[in-house]
């Protein structure tokens, strides 16, 4: 009886002992020594840009907005950019409005909406962009569209908001809603220039007109589409019968204080074209600047006739003219960023120097060449960037016009190189310029990741569909013969320490592999949450047992060759890890980036204890990094919004 409790008891124990020896560990983070490590934003400069302000006292200093949050400022007029720290926390938010206080230039609006709701807020500066606070509206937080403040008289003021407009009598220090619940989705707003009292409002359907400042609005429709979205409304100063509208169906004109609409024909064979906003020149009002989804055009008449002064690819949100020189014209544009022409818009220039918002999918450093490397940028127009450390350069390609490539493997002996896609897998020959998609079912698939056996010949693909794989000779991708799994796969780790071995994160969890991908089974049994999903891996050079995961859950360690697991504990590490980098030969420094504190983690111990690399430039998350083959203290470190920034370790 005693000898078969005692049994009992031992089986307990040892049944329990991989989760006792497994268990989490606190790891109590400090902050890495700012002096010892040293970042730079080194680009691809350029991205989305929003909106944008000439400084009408100044218009050497420029501002720019843009959709992830941030503000810019040029001091040189626009020809170089530095951010502005908005002191607001961390948020998502698209500024699509700046505007200068007509009575005190050092007195700025900022207005924001959310990316991932219908929130936002009004942002205010009175030291020329130094500082910001939120102004208190009666909802703090609607998403802002718009804002017109009275030159004649800036005390009255109106914002368009998502939950409609709301006005002020008083410079802005009261706000009441204006409209009620008809008058919804404020996508734009005006104010009369002689009479404060007279106020336009563009909506999702339509504009609206008030003519006692609020109390009472009529929809002002008359030859204009019914499901207009009316994203401007501008006001000639000189004559306010005169005003100009954009929308998506076209740019609109009135002669009658917007009782009735003339579409305007900006193409010679259409009047529709989806226009982002409409501009009187500051200097000359009867010249018309209207920004489209199809390049920037220009009256020179008050809208007879229009031409364009941009090529057609490009879509422009914001535009500026120097109130000084109108020859100077700056447009903010969704994929180039900022262009600016000096000479009326015969000839325009890129102009981002120290702006940056681009998304970085992935980067690669070049194996011949110490300091270049090769980044993916899945924003706005997607591509393939190429940098040059000696000519501090990069070189824009694509495979076709808009592709995301979400993965990139440059192939050894002259083997040429492969770009997965979100529509199938490519492949470009040594010595080609042009990609070749690959046959076969994996041009069906979206390819997450590529990795290259470091022993033998072999190519992994992590498809949404499961693994693929080919001989490097053959190029052909197929499933491996009796595959039993189709998760989404995430990532490899092929140790050279471990020869025929070969990891894979998936959305099932962690898969490996004996033969070289041939048959896979899944191992993250013991610690691992179940069907968690893997988005990082990474195997220590020194101990080819020594497995850390990031997942969506937070980062794993595995001693035990990924079958038992424990999570490693820190209050401040979070739990989304999209990036794992060992450093060294012994496998003692390690980094793993994380998401929602959009910081780097260092640990100098094997992963025993993890310390913070602050760096109060970044206010982007880190979604990939990758080390110098060289110099494996220089970390390329890819952003979500702010491109690439280089970390120096210097310890």
């Amino acid at each position: 009886m005693r000898s078969s409790l005692t049994r009992k008891i031992l089986f307990c124990f040892l049944s329990l002992f991989p989760l006792l020896r497994y268990s989490p560990i606190q790891s109590i983070s400090a902050e890495v020594d700012p002096g010892l490590v040293r970042f730079q934003h080194i680009g691809p400069f350029g991205g989305d840009a929003r909106s944008l302000l000439i400084d009408s006292r100044n218009s050497q200093n420029i501002f720019l907005g843009t959709s992830n949050g941030r503000i810019f400022k040029s001091s040189d007029a626009g020809y170089s950019w530095t951010p502005i720290s908005l002191g607001i926390g961390h948020f998502e938010y698209v500024i699509d409005t700046l505007i200068q206080h007509p009575a005190d230039s050092d007195h700025i609006y900022a207005g924001a909406w959310d990316l991932h709701s219908e929130g936002g807020g009004l942002l205010e500066s009175r030291n020329g962009g130094l500082t910001w606070k939120r102004v208190m509206l009666p909802n703090a937080f609607s998403a802002i569209r718009g804002m017109s403040i009275c030159r004649r008289d800036p005390s009255y003021m109106i914002v368009g908001t998502l939950d409609g407009p709301y006005v002020s009598e008083n410079g802005g220090i009261n706000w009441k809603k204006a409209g009620g619940k008809g008058l919804q989705k404020a996508e734009s707003v005006a104010i009369d220039p002689e009479n404060p009292r007279i106020l336009y409002v563009g909506t999702w359907r339509l504009a609206y007109k008030s003519k006692d400042f609020g109390k009472s609005w009529a929809r002002i429709d008359k030859g204009m589409p019914l499901d207009s979205d009316v994203f401007s409304i501008s006001i000639d100063a000189h004559n306010p019968e005169i005003v100009f509208s954009s929308a998506c169906s076209g740019v609109y004109r009135s002669s009658d204080r917007a009782q009735s609409w003339k579409r305007l024909r900006l193409l010679p064979n259409r009047f529709t074209v989806r226009a982002h906003l409409v501009y009187i020149d500051p200097v000359d009002p009867k010249r018309i600047y209207s920004g489209t989804t199809e390049g920037l055009f220009v009256s020179n008449n008050s809208g007879l006739t229009w031409s364009r002064l941009s090529s057609s690819d490009v879509t422009v949100n914001a535009i500026q003219v120097d109130p000084k020189n109108n020859s100077r014209i700056v447009i903010g544009t969704e994929y180039q960023g900022v262009m600016l022409s000096e000479n009326g818009g015969k000839s325009w220039q890129e102009s981002n120097n120290g702006f940056v918002r681009k998304q970085i999918s992935w980067i690669l450093p070049d194996l011949k060449k110490s300091g270049n490397f090769i980044a993916g940028v899945l924003s706005g127009r997607g591509g393939i960037y190429y940098y040059s450390d000696n000519a501090k350069t990069w070189t824009f390609s694509q495979i076709a016009p808009g592709m995301r490539i979400l993965s990139f493997l440059i192939l050894p002996d002259k083997h040429g190189k492969l770009a997965g896609t979100t529509r199938g897998l490519y492949w470009l020959p040594d010595g080609s310029d042009r990609w070749k998609m690959l046959p076969g079912s994996i041009a069906k698939r979206t390819i997450y990741s590529l990795s290259l056996d470091p022993l033998n010949p072999i190519v992994y693909a992590g498809t949404d569909q499961g693994i693929y794989r080919t001989s490097l000779e053959a190029m052909n991708f197929r499933i491996p013969p009796g595959y039993r799994f189709s998760p989404i796969t995430w990532c490899f780790a092929a140790p050279k320490t471990n020869p025929g071995v070969v990891y894979a994160g998936t959305s099932l969890g962690l898969l490996r592999s004996y033969d070289r991908g041939t048959t896979w089974s899944v191992i993250s049994a013991y610690g691992l949450p179940e069907r968690v999903v893997i988005q990082a891996l990474a195997v220590s050079p020194f101990d080819k047992e020594h497995l850390l995961a990031g997942t969506s859950v937070g980062l794993f360690e595995s001693k035990s060759g990924g079958v038992y697991w424990k999570r490693i504990e820190d209050n401040r590490m979070g739990g989304n890890i999209l990036s794992i980098l060992f450093l060294d030969e012994s496998g003692g420094r390690i980094i793993a980036a994380e998401k929602a504190s959009k910081e780097i983690s260092y640990s100098g111990d094997g992963g025993q204890s993890w310390n913070r690399i602050h760096s109060p430039e970044i206010e982007s998350a880190v979604y990939c990094m990758t080390k110098d083959p060289e110099r494996p203290s220089r970390i390329y470190v890819g952003t979500q919004s702010e491109g690439v920034y280089l970390l120096d370790f210097l310890f």
